[in-house]
């Protein structure tokens, strides 16, 4: 028998018997998927890796080395930066206190919290930003449980509305009538009127309310810090100001607050003596639309005829060639006022 032939009976032999050397029992190491040697690493360790370098550049200054929000420069911050070994993140779109999705953490990445020391990472590459998403998950075990879904995006009944004012309307009797926003926001209508929307939506008269009910009350969060809810008249509103930003605020409430998960008890709303709903979960698209006209009806920030333009090089050095970052010049006797827009 020439070599030719001995190699292939010796090829077919192999093939038979799955490749196993003769005498063992070893089984055969499965080269279908991604493993560690030598100079290659998986996907997630790449990702990983971007995401520490990421981390350690842009974010440790305020959150700290172990992602405990004890940075050197948290101490001059308020609020605190996020404690991400707690894993309990206010801006969700899923119930109270239960996990963000991936897509949560990417948006206040990406979108920053107004109001707060925390910027918008905007600018840097998406896949930098998902590379954080996954870095950031390595600080608490919580990350192992099973995801969390997001809460229901009802059908938006006034979207196709040119006219929002029948939205606004309906939000303010809401807000006022059966969410009793006003338990820690201001009041935005009289303590009649909300009496009157409190009787509407089924509930009951409403007299005595809370004291300067037109404005925010004095609250504790979690760590027992003194917290005041958003004056939507002047306030700064920290997760976004669109409509679906309102909607899902609203709708999964403010983990670490006393904002609840107004979904599930719009889900649960009552009921005229004829069984039909009174109150139902797309009344949180028209306090969305509700609030959204609130903050729309705040003081601008400035007298637009104070602004003095400058050069980009005159913002950035200025004449003497020194850097600073000043970039509008106004009137001393102009008073400012906060805006969110």
């Amino acid at each position: 028998m020439n070599l030719r032939n001995r190699c292939s009976i010796c090829l077919f032999a192999t093939v038979l018997l799955g490749g196993c050397t003769p005498g063992t029992n070893e089984a055969d190491v499965d080269t279908s998927r991604p493993t560690e040697f030598g100079y290659q690493t998986t996907p997630r360790t790449v990702r990983l890796q971007e995401g520490e370098a990421a981390y350690n550049f842009y974010c440790i200054g305020c959150h700290g080395e172990n992602g405990l929000g004890d940075g050197p420069g948290a101490r001059f911050l308020n609020p605190q930066p996020r404690n991400f070994q707690k894993a309990k993140f206010k801006f969700i779109s899923t119930r109270f206190a239960e996990l963000p999705t991936d897509e949560d953490l990417f948006r206040s990445i990406s979108e920053g919290l107004r109001g707060s020391s925390m910027p918008s990472w905007g600018h840097l590459p998406e896949q930098t930003r998902w590379a954080l998403v996954e870095y950031i998950k390595t600080f608490s075990d919580i990350w192992d449980r099973p995801p969390t879904p997001a809460i229901p995006f009802v059908t938006d009944p006034y979207v196709e509305m040119q006219d929002k004012s029948a939205a606004i309307e309906r939000g303010e009797m809401a807000y006022h009538g059966f969410f009793s926003c006003w338990n820690c926001h201001p009041a935005y209508v009289p303590e009649q009127k909300i009496s009157e929307y409190s009787i509407a939506l089924g509930g009951p008269p409403r007299s005595g309310l809370r004291e300067d009910i037109d404005r925010s009350a004095i609250k504790k969060d979690e760590d027992d810090k003194t917290i005041f809810a958003p004056d939507f008249h002047r306030d700064y509103v920290k997760a976004g100001t669109s409509v679906e930003d309102l909607y899902r605020s609203i709708a999964a409430g403010i983990t670490g607050t006393a904002m609840p998960t107004w979904i599930d008890a719009a889900a649960d709303g009552p009921e005229d003596d004829e069984g039909n709903k009174l109150v139902t979960q797309a009344d949180i698209w028209a306090m969305a639309y509700y609030v959204q006209d609130l903050l729309k009806k705040r003081n601008v920030m400035i007298d637009p005829e104070a602004l003095v333009v400058r050069s980009d090089r005159e913002m950035r050095f200025g004449e003497s060639g020194m850097e600073y970052t000043a970039e509008i010049a106004v009137d001393e006797d102009v008073e400012i006022f906060e805006e969110d827009e």
